[in-house]
């Protein structure tokens, strides 16, 4: 039994790429127009994983929490950074993690100081192969209406739920990481009807040595959508890091980053720390 689910695991996986990279290809009127069908069966696709994670793991893989709180100057995600969505002051954004085997489930939060920008994203990660990873978060993100506003309103016009689909592939040999993200469900209009499907692509760099860290990532948009108002590069990103290690062992990163969107030519330089508590 245990051998047939890790097959259908493989063959539902391979779908789920294959249409995934279809849809960047082709951007297939089609899609757009059974948007619930589409949702219908990345559900049915991701079943094997969470039946999987519900099985008993082996002793070598014990429960792992980790509790990451941490300040930023300013929050940047994918291009987007000071505005009416992020605020332009600086944001706590605390973090909770339960890894366990090739599962990761969490809560991240953020809030600026400007009570602009308020946000809480639930996400489940899940580790196919040391290098290759599928995850889905939830961003519910009404700003400063967050108390305010209804949660279960997954609306496609009125909703302040982003639900996000996202693939991360890093080489083994070499400092590179390929990433694919998708909106599926929740606020993504098009403004001739429909779904959008918002995507975004990114190919990351990074380099370590000693305590320090340095990263570097060029992010883009196939086609209009939330993070740029046509298609092309949107996200250029550079980030320094100081690796910084409390009491022999609590880890406590602190960085300095820059991004800078051209298309809608804005950038932005956050300096910010993390603190890493692994409460077990």
């Amino acid at each position: 039994m245990t051998g047939l689910r890790n097959t259908l695991q493989k063959d539902m996986l391979k779908i789920l790429i294959t249409s995934l990279w279809a849809s960047l290809i082709t951007k297939s009127t089609r899609l757009y127009r059974h948007e619930k069908a589409m949702f219908i069966l990345v559900l049915l696709l991701m079943i094997p994983f969470f039946t999987h994670a519900l099985e008993v793991e082996e002793p070598k893989n014990p429960l792992k929490i980790t509790l990451s709180p941490t300040y930023v100057t300013q929050h940047y995600w994918r291009g987007i950074g000071r505005g009416k969505l992020f605020g332009e002051a600086p944001a706590f954004e605390p973090q909770i993690t339960f890894a366990k085997g090739k599962w990761m489930f969490g809560l991240f939060a953020g809030a600026s100081f400007d009570n602009i920008y308020k946000t809480a994203m639930p996400f489940v990660i899940y580790q196919v192969t040391p290098e290759f990873s599928v995850a889905v978060q939830d961003i519910y993100s009404p700003g400063a209406k967050f108390w305010d506003t209804n949660p279960f309103d997954f609306n496609l016009k009125s909703s302040y739920h982003f639900v996000d689909y996202y693939m991360t592939y890093r080489f083994r040999n070499f400092p590179l990481q390929l990433k694919w993200a998708t909106v599926f469900l929740g606020k993504d209009p098009k403004p001739e009807g429909g779904r959008n499907f918002t995507s975004y692509a990114e190919i990351g760099y990074g380099v370590k040595y000693k305590k320090w860290q340095a990263d570097a990532c060029i992010g883009a948009t196939p086609w209009k959508g939330l993070y740029a108002t046509k298609a092309g590069i949107n996200n250029l990103e550079l980030k320094v890091q100081r690796n910084f290690v409390i009491n022999q062992n609590v880890p406590f990163p602190v960085f300095l980053k820059s991004g800078y969107n051209p298309v809608s030519e804005k950038g932005v330089i956050v300096a910010g720390a993390t603190l890493n508590l692994k409460i077990k």
